[in-house]
This record gives C-alpha cells, structure tokens and sequence, in this order.
C-alpha cells in the first residue's frame, strides 16, 4: 500500500481540528480521517481523541473502532470519522459517520459513503461497507473541509503525500479545516516515488 496524507487549519488558525491516521497492522491497512465538530481547540481535542481510540482498538473491525469512537468522544464536540480497512489481498471494509468522503482517482469507484451522525453525540445507525482494491487504484478519503466538485484527479501524478497536500491546497475550503488521506493499492506509476505514510 502506498499512502500519504495531509492537513491544515481553518485559516487564520494554528491548530486543526481535523486528523488522519495510516498504519501497517501486519499487513492489514488502517486509514482514517477525523474531522472534529467545528474548528479550533475543542475540535482538536474531539479529533486527536479519536485518533487515540482508533490506535488503541485498531485490530478490531471498523463497526466496533467507531463504536469505541462514539463512547470515548462523548465528552467532547464530537465529530465525523471514517475508518477504512484493507487486506493484503486488496478485500476490506469501510465504516463513517458524518462528512467524510471516499472519491477513486484511479480505477473504479468504490461504492462506499457515511451515515448521517455526530460521532460522540449522535449515532443512530452504522454500516459496515465491503472494499475491493485491485492493482493501481487509488482512493482519497477527505473531510468536507475538501469540495468534491473540484477535479481532485489532475492533483496525480506524484508521491501520495504531495498528491493530498494539492488536493487540500487547490480544493480546500478556507473557511475550514481540510484534509486528504490518498491510499494507493499496488504499485502505481500515478504514485511515483511514494514512501508509505505511518503516523
């Protein structure tokens, strides 16, 4: 897997309220993006909290990590989070609540979306989506802090973490935190000289 990821504030702010996690867990991709209630302080906090949560309980499933998410983040702003999963083998699964989105910039895309809800304050209902990555895809998991209506495709090619930061820097709003999580599966020639982002 390759991946790369990147954030930045609400402008004029120093401090972001929005988050990414990537890990290895033997094999087993981890990938998260956490976009606390807000900007600012408090929504720092609900995101880093989060990100805590997800490491902690991330060999479980996606359904049961949001769970653990919704307990832990009752005390503060809440916020949306969307947790993907993927084997080895390219099979995995997806779970979010809230405004965090899943685009493809390279292959087919992935019918996968969040529910409606406030992690921490407001869950009625989570779903646990199946993810298939073949050779060469690429997706890109983004708080809406990202417009979806720009072309986030002409941000390729380049190593994932560049590709994030162009996406967050050509089609992130000012008014809010924006990140981008580009999660590559396979070599890809549109992730040249990528090196995988653990954090």
């Amino acid at each position: 897997m390759i991946t790369g990821g990147y954030s930045r504030p609400y402008k004029g702010l120093s401090i972001c309220g929005d988050s990414f996690i990537v890990e290895d867990r033997g094999g087993v991709l981890l990938a998260a993006v956490i976009d606390g209630l807000g900007h600012g302080y408090e929504s720092n906090v609900a995101a880093e909290r989060a990100v805590e949560v997800i490491k902690e309980c991330g060999d479980l499933g996606v359904d049961a990590i949001l769970r653990r998410c919704h307990q832990e983040l009752r005390v503060t702003r809440g916020a949306a989070v969307g947790i993907l999963k993927v084997e080895p083998g390219g099979e995995g699964e997806f779970c979010g609540i809230g405004n965090i989105e899943v685009q493809s910039l390279n292959g087919q895309a992935p019918s996968i979306f969040c529910l409606a809800g406030i992690v921490g304050h407001n869950l009625r209902a989570s779903k646990v989506m199946r993810v298939v990555m073949k050779p060469g895809d690429i997706y890109c998991l983004m708080s809406d802090g990202v417009s979806t209506r720009g072309n986030l495709k002409s941000c390729l090619p380049g190593p994932a973490e560049t590709v994030a930061r162009r996406i967050v820097e050509s089609w992130g709003r000012d008014h809010d935190d924006a990140t981008a999580l580009v999660v590559g599966f396979g070599e890809s020639a549109l992730l040249a000289d990528a090196a995988p982002a653990v954090r």
